[in-house]
């Protein structure tokens, strides 16, 4: 007997780009204890783009796929959570996110509601991430000299992009039955095609970031140990530490990390990071970025047939364009033009 010819549309191919995307992306990050979150969110992902396939085909008798709107918010926000925090791995109790996307599986009929529910929840899922993400950014420059290689801008601007294209949803579902029926379809397709290049943005970037996520937890401790101590104590620990880092050259490295002067000093990580948030005022990033930027200027006052870029990766930066981010948001001015001006 002759299987009957399936006909599909071009969303449809999307679709199908899309859930192989996300079973190429659970295959690659399975068995990694890190990526757990974020093969649970690929899965979700994978199940709903399935489901919303077999529906527009009418494959499937009833509709699953508003329901699993409900589903996206809550494994996109465990993704992140068990990124940054890796001590609260997923349990059993995390299973209470996903009740709600059960419950709308009774109420399949309500197809209206349940999307300005799933709308909503995504949103306020994704306001949680963004939270720890900003958490996260604010560790690492606690910690690390190399900040701009572990940033995660990407992923902020994926989720800005994610939080926009759900507001565009909402308003294509509410104006569904006002507009011309190709218009909404491009539509539907475009929305389609967007939600194929994020996922795939995700993909890419956790497979290209490895070491991210570390210092979170150590950072948010060492702020509670050391709380209580005085601002004197700071200043004096700063100043040690501030002698060591010029006299050996510390801040010359590229991938300088606290606990490469905690090796040397045999001081506590969290001890030192704190010294110089509160001794220094600063970030530690933000204090050896200021270190190199005086060496750029004494070695280019003194060796001025040397070339700018190489006199950076010698001062300490991994990069020209790390270079000159860091070198304008401190100065306020480009290197050349603030070098310029230095010799008016």
């Amino acid at each position: 007997m002759m299987l009957a010819p399936i006909e599909l549309m071009p969303v449809n191919i999307v679709q199908l780009l899309m859930l192989f995307v996300s079973i190429l992306a659970i295959a690659m990050l399975c068995g990694q204890r890190r990526y757990v979150g974020l093969v649970l969110a690929f899965s979700v992902q994978a199940l709903a783009v399935l489901f919303n396939f077999l529906e527009e085909l009418r494959f499937v008798p009833v509709l699953v796929t508003p329901a699993m709107s409900l589903a996206g918010g809550p494994s996109l926000y465990l993704f992140v959570r068990i990124l940054v925090r890796p001590e609260q791995p997923l349990v059993w109790r995390d299973a209470v996110h996903f009740v709600p996307a059960f419950i709308a599986l009774f109420f399949a009929s309500y197809i209206g509601w349940v999307l300005a529910l799933g709308a909503l929840s995504q949103l306020i899922y994704l306001k949680r991430s963004l939270v720890l993400l900003l958490r996260y950014e604010r560790a690492i420059k606690e910690r690390r000299a190399d900040t701009e290689r572990l940033q995660l801008r990407w992923l902020m601007w994926l989720l800005f992009t994610l939080m926009g294209l759900i507001v565009i949803e909402i308003i294509r579902a509410n104006l569904q039955s006002f507009l011309p029926f190709d218009l909404r379809n491009q539509w539907y397709f475009i929305d389609q095609v967007i939600l194929l290049l994020l996922l795939a943005g995700f993909l890419v970037g956790i497979v290209r970031q490895p070491e991210i996520f570390d210092d979170l937890q150590e950072f948010e401790e060492a702020e509670k140990a050391n709380s209580q101590a005085s601002n004197e104590q700071a200043l004096s620990l700063f100043n040690e530490i501030d002698g060591l880092v010029k006299r050996e050259g510390l801040f010359l490295r590229p991938r300088l990390a606290l606990q490469d002067i905690a090796s040397l000093t045999g001081l506590n990580a969290k001890d030192i990071s704190w010294a110089i948030n509160q001794g220094g005022q600063t970030s530690f990033a933000d204090y050896i970025n200021q270190l190199r930027i005086a060496q750029v200027v004494e070695m280019a006052q003194s060796q001025p047939q040397k070339s700018l870029l190489d006199i950076a990766l010698d001062a300490g930066f991994s990069s020209k364009s790390s270079f000159n981010a860091v070198f304008k948001k401190q100065t306020g001015m480009p290197p050349s033009r603030y070098l310029k001006s230095l010799e008016s």
